[in-house]
């Protein structure tokens, strides 16, 4: 439902008559599913839809429709969309009053909700009420309001309807100079966000400008209802541009001579019948007084001077419907009711401030000392309250923090004394089980270092059960100078058992790096665990420890020559969404999180077939 109602709107702006049919669709299934939102939205495009083919009373019939919906879920967006188009359907039909009294409506929430886009939005509608008036003054006011609202909503649509209607009533008012500079802005905001139609409608606007030039108007205005036809052929700015074409004709017509005139004459004539026909089934009384003035001098100039008279009658009899004085003034009437309801409420809320400040200056010379200790006292309340909730704060975040890292870090241990256990199973289940396999002297050193081993494992679980039991009580590092070389001196003693692996390192004499032991002896072992593994089952495995010095920053880094590891792989290893498979550990993301802890990042430099190397360095 909503890509078919997202497919009409893209529509209406390229092509309007593509957009029935999704519109149309959309509806079925948001009635089905009874969606109130999707319906009241789809019977809104599809009355803008019917309106611009000028049945303007089955339009408002779908607005009315969506504004009720709309009422019910209290959506003051969407009601201002309504009101406003329920005012421009009114306003096809010439019912001035009725349309303006709508655009106020919408103007009022617009502006009570401060929305910048609705308040462009009907003042572009305001603007072309006060201009079909001819009250160009009120034209220009609203006009500005547009564009100001258009400018600061970035809403491009209505800014260049701004634009185009301020240049329209500089031309009605002979500021031609005025009125090119506002088309051309028009036309550039237009073009840069390819609205076609509205494209058309400025170049229709300019090819007024023209005027005497018929010729080159004549020229424009071809241009544009070759747009209008690709687009919309039958939408009301296609029609005022064939009229328009028409009446370009007639003035072209009276400035040649012969058989040239006649043509003129009669390319006129083909223009305004068109264009009538339309507005007659459109029943737009504006387009039909435009066209029957024509049509009267047309036919003068033709010398039907019956028809002309017809037409003379059908012009002065609308023209008068849309400016009696009697709906100028209803029109003038509705804007002052809304100008008046809105002096009106500056009036209340101005007494009623008024009456506040004299009971305030009263209860403040009563109660100024009391109000003076309650305020102290509500300070002091509130900072003591900030104070303890912040300090509450940093100690749940601290105490969530060093919950995390502990169950992790006793996950890493867990997995580092599981693989020795491992090892020592195995051996005495070979020794078990194969006894003959092994000849006396191969089962003695078998016996010393599965002695060795156990030894090492004991020394190492009593050392990290210990550190433990400390850390339960305050998880957290305990930051001192440690020597390199005692860090190595571990990894050496806790790998030494490793066969077939070359396990080097190189660091400089005194060389110190300031952390907790404990929490970095985890992650170097983890990293040398992970290393071998890599490197198990290939020829001359060597694995390089090496320290130095950069600065005040001391840089550890472990290098293997395995067969490495790709960019794809690297990026997994830190990926705290990738679940750790317990046969290789809990991953890289645990041990960062612990180096982390000690203000260490931990980095991977790695080409495929030529090894891998994490650095471990301060931050």
């Amino acid at each position: 439902m909503q890509l078919l109602s997202r497919i009409s709107q893209v529509y209406y702006s390229v092509n309007p008559m593509k957009s029935f049919s999704y519109a149309e669709e959309g509806l079925k299934l948001a009635e089905k599913v009874k969606w109130k939102k999707g319906i009241a939205n789809l019977h809104n495009n599809l009355g803008l839809y019917i309106s611009d083919t000028g049945n303007s009373a089955l339009a408002r019939k779908h607005f009315e429709q969506s504004y009720t919906l709309n009422k019910e879920l209290d959506s003051k967006f969407n009601l201002i969309n309504n009101l406003n188009n329920i005012g421009r359907s009114y306003w096809h039909e010439s019912d001035y009053p009725k349309a303006i009294e709508y655009y106020f409506r919408a103007l009022a929430i617009a502006q009570a909700t401060k929305n910048n886009e609705q308040i462009a939005l009907v003042g572009t509608n305001l603007t072309a009420i006060f201009t079909s008036q001819e009250n160009y003054a009120k034209a220009e006011e609203y006009a500005k309001m547009t564009i100001k609202h258009g400018e600061l909503s970035n809403a491009p649509n209505h800014l260049g309807k701004g634009l185009t209607q301020l240049g329209n009533i500089k031309m009605a008012t002979n500021d031609s100079a005025a009125a090119k500079v506002y088309l051309g802005k028009a036309l550039k905001v237009y073009e840069d966000i390819d609205n076609k139609p509205a494209i058309a409608v400025v170049m229709s606007s300019m090819a007024s400008l023209e005027y005497p030039n018929h010729k080159q108007a004549i020229e424009i205005r071809l241009k544009v209802q070759e747009i209008m036809d690709e687009i919309s052929p039958s939408t009301l700015n296609s029609m005022e541009n064939i009229a328009n074409l028409g009446i370009s004709y007639y003035y072209l017509a009276l400035e040649s001579q012969g058989s040239e005139k006649v043509f003129l004459l009669n390319k006129s004539e083909t223009s305004l019948l068109r264009a009538e026909t339309w507005s007659r089934q459109s029943g737009d009384p504006d387009l039909t007084a435009k066209i029957a003035l024509a049509q009267a001098h047309l036919k003068e100039e033709k010398g039907d001077y019956k028809a002309a008279l017809n037409y003379y009658k059908t012009y002065n009899a609308t023209n008068d419907s849309l400016f009696s004085q009697e709906k100028k003034n209803e029109i003038a009437g509705l804007e002052g009711k809304h100008n008046i309801a809105l002096k009106d409420d500056e009036i209340a809320i101005n007494k009623l401030m008024l009456s506040n400040q004299r009971q305030i200056q009263i209860g403040l010379i009563v109660g100024l000392f009391l109000a003076a200790v309650i305020g102290g006292l509500l300070y002091w309340q509130s900072r003591n309250r900030k104070k303890t909730n912040t300090t509450l704060m940093v100690l749940n975040n601290q105490l969530d923090e060093a919950n995390k890292v502990k169950a992790k870090f006793f996950g890493i241990l867990s997995h580092d004394l599981r693989g020795p256990v491992a090892n020592l199973i195995h051996f005495l289940d070979i020794q078990k089980s194969s006894p003959d396999l092994l000849s006396a002297e191969q089962r003695n050193v078998h016996q010393q270092r599965i002695e060795r081993s156990a030894e090492d494992l004991l020394n190492n679980m009593e050392a990290m059960l210990l550190w433990s039991k400390e850390q339960m009580q305050n998880f957290k590092p305990n930051i001192e100078n440690v020597a390199v070389s005692d860090l190595f001196d571990y990894l050496r003693k806790f790998f030494g058992q490793t066969e077939q692996i070359n396990i080097v390192f190189d660091h400089s004499p005194g060389l110190v790096v300031s952390t907790d032991e404990n929490y970095l002896r985890v992650i170097m072992q983890n990293l040398t665990a992970n290393a071998i593994k890599a490197i198990n089952n290939i020829p001359n495995a060597v694995i390089e420890w090496k320290a130095k010095k950069e600065g005040n920053k001391t840089i550890l880094s472990i290098t293997d020559n395995g067969p490495g590891i790709s960019d794809e792989q690297a990026k997994a290893l830190f990926d705290d969404n990738i679940v750790a498979n317990s046969k290789n550990g809990f991953g890289l993301h645990l041990i960062k999180d612990l180096a982390k802890a000690i203000r260490y990042k931990i980095s991977v430099q790695s080409q495929w077939g030529q090894g891998t190397t994490f650095v471990l360095e301060q931050v």
